[in-house]
């Protein structure tokens, strides 16, 4: 639906008693009909158009700036391709694995549009695609989604729950720049050296240098941040050696924090003695000193105390690092390889030895040696992770446990793989764009449970059931016409009024900028927010929704995480989930007049061509004979209720929620 036909919902509903072909649906729901179309129309009094309300302009939207694939390296793409294929059914030979039948146009289609842009296509693009005789057809959809803003949503996504990317990073600060500096990294395809160099050395304001949120998120825990980052950047799992030496691996705890040593010094807040930030002394002292000589009763002043203090918080969590924070060991280390509470230099796990270089941060050093192409598992990491992203399975399980022994499904491909990633510069579209015109990857999915204990040699991708994320984007195609019309407010739209000079503001101004954040933000986000919603559900992409969302959604139900921990989505199933489905908001507004599937089925001029409407939007293919056969049945038997009760059945089958 549009805004305008949310906010217009009056229609009819295409659901009522189900019948004997229609087992899946589980409810007796409201029938109403559909208009007669062959009725005579009736004559009415003419009457004046009242004059046409305008409407007010929305807020601005944050809008990214996607960057296409480029043309002349499609041949190059395309030979890499090969060369994995290659690679991949000699494996075949190896182990006696049958490959799975190639996919038919509509099997591709569906999965590409899920794997890219995180949705199922439109019934127009369906129709399109599936009536295309053109050879390379396939390719040009490949690039054509990678170049869309599908790509920045759908990967967003799964970054975010890599990330634990949430919108208040910590008690004071928000983090819609880095969420939309994400975004735009992702959409501009900015190489992932790049990227995870900026996460690690950013520093400053949030608002200045968005990519400080990453070291926001874990304020106040430097050797926590040190485990996550070797975890999600590095392929590998110290933690345990926090606290004592692995007991699987081989990492000592001093080595732990020796790592921990490039990281430790760095703050996510600026002390109010910094004379680099404030030259005129602690403005914390100040401010607080003038706010109690503000003209206030004694109830106001009470009220509004915790406020002022945390505007003063936000404007001085400023990403900095301190040269003479030193790590020491803790108190109880137990090993004689050191002394407790000694000091801890700077040293590398793994890989060449930094060597610091004049006027280099150990941050900048650590930075530096991570991302560097002769980083031993920097490159393999995302290569095996962005293969687990196409195949549903990595080649190296579980993708953030590398160990020295650890060895590749088929380590020839695994080489192979990490060198092309290299060649690329890091650059992900590109190297997605060669795993998604692969033959292995366009083999229909397969169906058979691998456990992650047993190698599995891609016969094809791994069948999957559908992120929280793609259900919900999934869905909200089926019911509204422009589903990406949405977009979340600019970050800068906060920042310019909680950003406040510390050095010169007074008390009032502070605590007036508090209140005029509050007031703006509030009315403009009603404001955007208004004309996309339906019984209290914002109807937009799940990369526009709070991150994360609260538990009650469809989207915590399904499984997003609520980002504590590094990759906690599930793709479990559960009994609330069923219950979603068949009685949820989400799922009863695409049977109301104006969603997109009404809309689709309305224009339809025949039976048959509706129910092929109804297959072509929800499952991206036509009706076999039976089910068009069953399907005629129930609409003739039940009128437009009968509609209803097959949209029902072909959302709550496998086939709908699951990747083939």
């Amino acid at each position: 639906m549009s805004g305008e036909q949310v906010r217009n919902r009056a229609g009819f509903a295409w659901f009522g008693k189900l019948s004997a072909s229609c087992l899946v649906v589980l409810a007796i729901l409201v029938v109403t009909s559909l208009p007669d179309s062959e009725a005579a129309p009736r004559r009415k009094p003419v009457r004046k158009k009242p004059a046409e309300k305008k409407e007010e302009p929305l807020p601005p939207r944050f809008m990214v700036k996607s960057k296409p694939v480029d043309p002349v390296k499609q041949a190059s793409a395309l030979r890499s391709a090969e060369e994995i294929d290659r690679l991949v059914e000699a494996n075949y030979k190896k182990y006696n694995v049958k490959p799975n039948p190639m996919t038919d146009d509509a099997q591709f289609l569906r999965r590409i549009y899920l794997d890219i842009t995180g949705t199922i296509p439109t019934y127009r693009e369906t129709k399109y695609f599936l009536a295309s005789r053109h050879p390379e057809k396939r390719q040009r959809l490949i690039d054509r989604l990678l170049d869309s803003d599908g790509y920045a949503s759908h990967y967003y996504n799964y970054w975010a729950d890599v990330l634990r990317y949430t919108d208040r990073l910590n008690n004071n600060v928000d983090g819609a720049p880095y969420r939309q500096w994400i975004k735009q990294s992702l959409a501009e395809n900015k190489p992932w050296d790049k990227m995870v160099s900026e996460m690690i050395t950013a520093e400053g304001l949030i608002w200045e240098n968005p990519a400080t949120g990453y070291m926001q998120r874990d304020s106040g825990m430097p050797l926590d941040n040190m485990n996550n980052t070797v975890r999600i950047f590095l392929g590998t799992r110290i933690g345990c050696a926090q606290c004592h030496d692995h007991p699987f691996d081989r990492w000592k705890q001093k080595e732990f924090y020796e790592m921990a040593a490039f990281t430790f010094g760095t703050s996510t807040r600026a002390s109010g003695g910094d004379k680099r930030y404030y030259m005129d002394g602690d403005p914390n002292r100040r401010l607080r000193k003038e706010y109690q000589d503000l003209d206030q009763d004694e109830k106001d002043r009470r009220r509004n105390q915790g406020r002022f203090n945390r505007m003063i918080r936000v404007n001085m969590m400023v990403v900095n690092d301190q040269a003479n924070r030193k790590i020491r060991l803790p108190h109880d280390y137990a090993y004689s390889d050191a002394k407790p509470q000694s000091v801890v230099e700077p040293k590398t796990i793994f890989g060449e030895a930094v060597v610091m270089k004049p006027g280099e941060t150990p941050r900048e050093a650590f930075a530096r040696w991570m991302v560097s192409k002769n980083n031993p598992r920097f490159a393999k990491t995302i290569a095996n992770r962005l293969w687990k992203q196409a195949f549903g399975r990595g080649q190296i399980e579980p993708v953030d446990d590398m160990m020295d022994d650890t060895v590749a499904e088929n380590p020839e491909l695994m080489k192979h793989l990490e060198a092309e990633i290299k060649r690329l510069n890091f650059d992900m579209k590109e190297y997605l764009r060669i795993l998604y015109n692969t033959k292995t990857y366009q083999r229909q999915a397969s169906t058979e449970d691998v456990p992650l204990s047993e190698y599995y040699h891609f016969p094809g991708p791994v069948l999957r059931r559908m992120t929280a994320e793609q259900a919900w984007d999934s869905f909200l195609t089926l019911a509204v016409v422009k589903p990406e019309e949405y977009r979340e407010l600019p970050a800068e739209m906060e920042t310019e009024i909680i950003s406040v000079d510390l050095n010169k503001a007074s008390a009032r101004e502070v605590l007036d900028a508090d209140e005029q954040k509050r007031e703006e933000i509030d009315r403009t986000r009603y404001k955007r927010e208004k004309k996309y919603k339906y019984k209290g559900q914002l109807l937009a992409r799940a990369s526009e929704l709070p991150s994360p969302v609260s538990p009650s959604h469809f989207l915590r139900t399904f499984g997003q995480s609520d980002r504590e921990l590094i990759s906690a989505s599930s793709d479990s199933g559960s009994v609330p989930q069923v219950l979603f489905m068949f009685n949820g908001p989400v799922t009863h507004m695409m049977l109301e007049k104006g969603s997109t599937i009404y809309n689709n089925v309305i224009e339809s001029k025949s039976l048959k061509e509706g129910i092929e409407v109804v297959f072509m939007t929800i499952l991206n293919r036509y009706p076999d004979s039976d089910e068009l056969k069953l399907a005629m049945e129930e609409i003739e038997t039940n009128g437009a209720a009968g509609y209803g009760n097959v949209i029902w059945a072909l959302v709550n089958t496998r086939e709908f929620l699951f990747i083939q």
